[in-house]
């Protein structure tokens, strides 16, 4: 019964230990991809307009694709698991502060988390901006594959860049999005 005991928490602990091994391993492999070539996740697919979405907000009340139009939107589709999604929380943060007033509405999207979860973690993480609790609607963003996931869309309801996973310069690559798709709502394209 002893040595039962002793495998199975040998086998749990192998097990436990590969799947971190495969998270790190592919949060690096991403990252390594986007530093290879900076484009590389930006901007797949381009130009798909979001699909028709109702999502309950952890503040109250509901947010769909209506509520978005006419606005730019970066939508972060994040889980309060993920270390790399909570690393970068402080980019959606700073981007709601400088764009605050303008046509720009910053989401965050919590994924794949414990609904429980989610309220704490948004008080913890200060963040001030609307958070949704995701469901089976997802597919509105398109394939959702790695977290973080970041989609920049534009005021038509079209999506005009996506990150996926940790990519440099994240903050300065979306703010140059936000401010491309504000210039061409304004006739002054930069």
């Amino acid at each position: 019964m002893r040595n039962t005991n002793k495998q199975n928490t040998a086998t749990y602990s192998f097990v436990a230990i590969a799947v971190i091994c495969m998270i790190f391993t592919g949060s690096l492999s991403a990252e390594r991809l986007s530093q290879q070539n900076p484009n590389y996740f930006a901007n797949q697919p381009k130009r798909d307009t979001v699909a028709d979405f109702k999502l309950e907000n952890v503040a109250g009340g509901v947010m769909t694709r209506e509520d978005l139009k006419g606005k730019v939107a970066v939508v972060d589709l994040w889980a309060t698991w993920c270390a790399l999604c909570i690393y970068e929380i402080p980019i959606y943060k700073r981007l709601h502060d400088s764009f605050q007033g303008q046509d720009v509405a910053i989401v965050g999207i919590a994924v794949d988390s414990p609904r429980r979860d989610i309220p704490s973690k948004i008080r913890q993480l200060g963040i001030e901006y609307p958070v949704l609790i995701s469901d089976d609607q997802l597919m509105a963003f398109g394939r959702i594959q790695v977290f973080p996931t970041t989609v920049v869309i534009s005021k038509e309801g079209k999506i005009y860049s996506r990150y996926v996973g940790t990519v440099a310069q994240k903050e300065e690559k979306i703010k140059r999005d936000i401010e491309r798709l504000l210039a061409a709502d304004d006739g002054t394209n930069h």
